[in-house]
């Protein structure tokens, strides 16, 4: 497995990863370190991201990498919603950033995934001082360990196919509030719980996270492949030690 990152990466090189340090807009590094891989999956940003349209530069970036390097196969993480008329800006460059891919040569898929349970996500969660509105948002949470799944599912299972692009809906297994959801991983709510030892974000993230946490995060186009039901996955509800 190869990975390209940047800043600390001594936890990627622990778990057996081979890893190129680059920063995202590094085109010519990133196609040296994509020679001879077969699959890339990009994960992109996230809730947190500093300006969404670091999503689609990034993107664009890796997708010419990709073609450059002969890259037989792209997987793209995106986010439930993703459409170019969204009303939040981190939907609208998830869209974007598909179609950077669904352009390519090769097989493309982008996984439309709801709410990933991360670390960095109940931090940010847990200290934005969320107001009723927006803890009484439904979600439905994905394992981390559920999307990794996902992956090699998918990636296994278009072996033989040499184009096309195919768009994923995978939502998580059980709908709950925002402050449900916290509940169940924390034990508390956001702002009730402790801060000690949690990453504290700043106005703008915080912004940026109440934009997008409306929503949707329940996916209704009908046209959309069930990822779960495809790879016959049964995804876990996220817990206390899922993170």
């Amino acid at each position: 497995m190869r990975v390209t990152a940047a800043g600390d990466v001594a936890s990627l090189r622990a778990a057996g990863a081979f890893v190129a340090t680059a920063t995202s807009d590094d085109e010519g590094r990133l196609e040296a370190a994509l020679a001879d891989v077969h699959t890339l999956v990009h994960v992109g940003g996230g809730l947190g991201t500093r300006g969404p349209g670091r999503i689609v530069a990034d993107a664009e970036v890796a997708a010419r990498a990709a073609r450059g390097a002969g890259v037989r196969r792209v997987i793209a993480l995106s986010v439930a919603g993703a459409t170019p008329d969204a009303t939040d800006p981190l939907r609208r460059a998830k869209a974007a950033m598909e179609e950077a891919f669904a352009d390519l040569p090769c097989p493309t898929i982008a996984l439309r995934l709801g709410l990933v349970d991360t670390p960095a996500l109940r931090d940010v969660l847990m200290t934005a001082g969320l107001d009723p509105v927006h803890l009484d948002v439904v979600v439905r949470p994905v394992r981390i360990a559920d999307a990794l799944e996902l992956v090699v599912a998918f990636d296994r299972a278009r072996a033989r196919s040499t184009q096309g692009h195919l768009v994923v809906a995978a939502d998580g297994p059980q709908a709950m509030s925002v402050a449900g959801y916290l509940d169940r991983v924390t034990g508390s709510q956001s702002g009730r719980g402790p801060l000690l030892g949690r990453r504290l974000p700043d106005a703008g993230t915080i912004e940026r996270l109440v934009t997008t946490l409306v929503g949707p995060w329940e996916q209704t186009e009908p046209q959309l492949l069930d990822g779960w039901g495809f790879a016959q996955i049964e995804p876990g509800v996220p817990g206390p030690s899922s993170g």
